[in-house]
C-alpha cells in the first residue's frame, strides 16, 4: 500500500494505492530451491544474464551459479489449503524474522465433467458386450468397486488434483510445513438452518417418514398454485433434479395434476415463486458430502510429502475477522498458515489441472495446440485472451474460452498470438484472461 498526493484545484488531495505483488520462484544451477524473489528483481537478473527464464506462468528463474548451503534463507515456507468440492484455496507464507510475506495465493478449480464421461464410458462398455453375443453375460465382475475404502473416481480425482499441485508447488519451493482445514459439516444442522440438541438428531425431521405425505400436510392438502383440495395432489421438486434439486421437505410443494403438468421442462421459471410462497430453500449436500469424503486418502497422501497439521473452520474465520482479512477461497487459505502476513494483496492465481491422459486429436495444420494460451484483438480493439478449447481439422480455426467461461470464436491462427504453452497444470493469471 502506498501513498501518494494529487494536486487539485482546491489543493492537494493524499490517496492510497494498494499494490499487487508478485513473486517469483527461483532456482539454482543445481536444481536447489530457493527463497521466491519479486518478479522485478527476476526480470533484472534476466536482463543481465544473470539468470534464465523457465517458467512465465507462474514465474520461474533458474540461476547461473551455485548458492551454497550458508547463503541459502533459513525462513520457513507453510503451505495452507482451504479444500472444497468447487473451489480449493491454496496458499504459501515465507515466515521471516520481521514480518510473513504472501508469495503464493491461488485457486484450484475442480473438473465437474467427471460423472458425465464416466456415463458415457458406461454406455460404451454396455453397448460394445450386448453385441458381441459369443460371449456370456458376466455380472459382478469389477473387482475395483469392491474394494474396502474404495473412493469413487469423482471423489479421488478432487483429492488427486490438489495432490498434484502441491507436489508440483514443492519442485520449485521448500515446504516446510502443511496445514488442512479439516472438514466436519453437520448435515442435519445444514438442512435445518441451526445447531440441533442431542434428542433432535434421534428424531425424523420430514414429519412423516414419507416425504410425499409431509409435503401435503404442511400444505393443508391444497394445491398451492389453483388452490384445488379434493383432486390428485403431487409433490413437486421447486429445484428439479436435473438441477441437482434436494429430496428435502423444503424443496417440495403441493401442486395438482393440472398445475404439475404445466410446470413440465419449465421448472426454472417457477423456482423464485414457489420458494416464496413456502418460504423455503433447495440445500444442496453434494457439495458438503464430496469434502467430507476422502479427507482421510489426503491426509495420508499429504504427510507423506512433508509435516502436516490440521486446523478447524472456527479457527480460522476467528482468525479471519481479528486480522481484518476480507473473505475468499486464496485468503482463507492465508489464513489457515496461521501466520499473519503483512499484506494479502498478492497475485491470485486461477489453478486448473489438465487430464493426464488428453484425448484431443492434434491433427490441425496450425502451430497452435489444445490448451494453449493466446490472445488477440477484436473488431472493437479489445484483447481478448483465452486458451483454446477446440480447433477445426480443416482451416485450423480456433475456439478460445476467458477465465469468465465465455466463449469466443471460431478464430483464424492468423489473428492469434500464443502467450504461453502450458503443461499438465494451467497456471492461469485472472487479471490478463479478461474480454
Amino acid at each position: 500500500m502506498t501513498r501518494r498526493k494529487i494536486l487539485r484545484k482546491d489543493g492537494w488531495l493524499e490517496i492510497t494505492i494498494n499494490k499487487i505483488k508478485e513473486y517469483c520462484f527461483v532456482l539454482d544451477c543445481n536444481n536447489n530451491k530457493l527463497s521466491p524473489t519479486p518478479i522485478n528483481n527476476a526480470w533484472y537478473l534476466i536482463r543481465k544474464q544473470r539468470a534464465t527464464l523457465i517458467s512465465k506462468y507462474p514465474m520461474i528463474i533458474k540461476l547461473n551459479k551455485e548458492v551454497k548451503d550458508d547463503e541459502e534463507d533459513e525462513s520457513e515456507f507453510v503451505i495452507g489449503i482451504d479444500d472444497g468440492s468447487i473451489h480449493v484455496g491454496i496458499a504459501i507464507v515465507q515466515k521471516c524474522k520481521i514480518k510473513n510475506k504472501v508469495v503464493f495465493k491461488g485457486v484450484i478449480e475442480q473438473r465437474k465433467d467427471v460423472k458425465k464421461l464416466m456415463e458415457l464410458r458406461k454406455g460404451y462398455r454396455r453397448y460394445h458386450r450386448k453385441h458381441k453375443r459369443y460371449r456370456p453375460a458376466r455380472f459382478n465382475n469389477r473387482t475395483s468397486s469392491k474394494k474396502k475404502g474404495r473412493l469413487s473416481p469423482t471423489i479421488k480425482q478432487k483429492k488427486q488434483s490438489i495432490l498434484r499441485v502441491i507436489n508440483q508447488l514443492n519442485k520449485w519451493i521448500n515446504i516446510h510445513k502443511i496445514i488442512l482445514e479439516d472438514v466436519k459439516i453437520d448435515i442435519r444442522a445444514l438442512q435445518e438452518g441451526h445447531k440441533l440438541y442431542k434428542w433432535r438428531y434421534q428424531k425424523s425431521n420430514r414429519l412423516d417418514e414419507n416425504l410425499r405425505i409431509a409435503t401435503l400436510m404442511r400444505d393443508n392438502y391444497t394445491c398451492q398454485e389453483c388452490g384445488k383440495k379434493n383432486c390428485m395432489l403431487e409433490a413437486h421438486h421447486i429445484v428439479p433434479k436435473r438441477l441437482k434439486g434436494s429430496d428435502s421437505i423444503g424443496n417440495l410443494i403441493t401442486l395438482c395434476d393440472k398445475c404439475h403438468d404445466k410446470t413440465k421442462g419449465k421448472e426454472e421459471l417457477f423456482i423464485e415463486k414457489y420458494q416464496n410462497k413456502i418460504k423455503g430453500k433447495n440445500i444442496r449436500f453434494d457439495y458438503a458430502q464430496h469434502v467430507m469424503q476422502g479427507k482421510n486418502y489426503l491426509r495420508k497422501e499429504l504427510s507423506e510429502i512433508t509435516e502436516l497439521s490440521i486446523t478447524t473452520g472456527g479457527e480460522t474465520a476467528n482468525k479471519r475477522i481479528d486480522w481484518e482479512i476480507e473473505k475468499s477461497h486464496g485468503n482463507d487459505a492465508i489464513v489457515i498458515c496461521g501466520l499473519k502476513p503483512n499484506s494479502c494483496e498478492v497475485k491470485e492465481w486461477v489453478i486448473k489441472p489438465m487430464r493426464r491422459k488428453s484425448k484431443v486429436e492434434q491433427k490441425s495444420k496450425s502451430k497452435f495446440l489444445h490448451g494453449d494460451l493466446v490472445k488477440y484483438i477484436n473488431r472493437k480493439n479489445e484483447i481478448i485472451a483465452g486458451r483454446i478449447t477446440a480447433m477445426l481439422k480443416k482451416n485450423g480455426y480456433c475456439k478460445i474460452v476467458n477465465i469468465k467461461g465465455i466463449e469466443f470464436g471460431p478464430i483464424s491462427p492468423k489473428s492469434l498470438q500464443l502467450i504461453w504453452r502450458f503443461n499438465k497444470i494451467y497456471f492461469i493469471e485472472g487479471s490478463k484472461i479478461v474480454s
